[in-house]
């Protein structure tokens, strides 16, 4: 995996293709089965200068979940300007179809990496609050309990299902976050979730 211009490529840009490299291989070899040897083959680069950016397997494997996390909380960031509808539809909406469009991929990297070492589950459980915050905010809860912010990682979780068995059904995109959308409300309006909720907060 040459750059295609021929020049030697940069620290950062060698860091960034290795990483880009194992999402995509990560597609169809598991975890446990991902060789650096392979890795290093097919990006066309030594053993040794794998292992000089990334001193162990879990090294590499952690710069690989987190870029793929980023993608997705990149896709999700709250849009500005936008009403408190529009905001919790667009952060649900970019998700789902990222999902949707990338299923292998989110599937191999962020759905299976939380199960291979401790380090990659926090990493996804990092990304998934990251997530959950910011819907609780679009629906104006700015300082949710631990109960609101469990039930609400509880519906993200559901909704991760909902966009794959979608897909998997036939179900139409928007009839999928339709759904997101409703189920979101009926946990925002659970007693557990509202006597969570600071004063000041609002979730209706």
């Amino acid at each position: 995996m040459p750059g295609t211009s021929g020049r030697r490529l940069s620290r950062h840009e060698r860091r960034d293709q290795l990483v880009v490299l194992g999402v995509r291989l990560l597609e169809t070899v598991p975890f446990h089965a991902l060789s650096m040897d392979d890795v290093a083959e097919r990006a066309g680069v030594s053993r040794s200068l794998l292992f000089h950016y990334f001193p162990t397997k879990l090294a590499y494997l952690t710069a690989v979940v987190n870029a793929a996390a980023d993608h997705v909380l990149s896709l999700t960031e709250v849009p500005e300007g936008a009403s408190a509808e529009d905001r919790t539809r667009a952060i649900i909406t970019a998700l789902v179809r990222y999902i949707q469009r990338r299923r292998d991929n989110y599937v191999a990297v962020l759905r299976s990496g939380r199960s291979v070492d401790p380090v990659l589950e926090q990493v996804v459980d990092g990304m998934h609050r990251t997530i959950s915050l910011r819907i609780l905010h679009s629906i104006g809860v700015a300082r949710p309990g631990p109960m609101a912010l469990v039930l609400t990682r509880a519906w993200l979780a559901g909704v991760e299902e909902l966009a794959l068995l979608g897909e998997e059904s036939g179900l139409p995109q928007e009839t999928v976050i339709d759904s997101a959308i409703t189920t979101l409300w009926a946990v925002a309006a659970l007693p557990d979730f509202v006597a969570d909720v600071f004063p000041g907060d609002d979730a209706e």
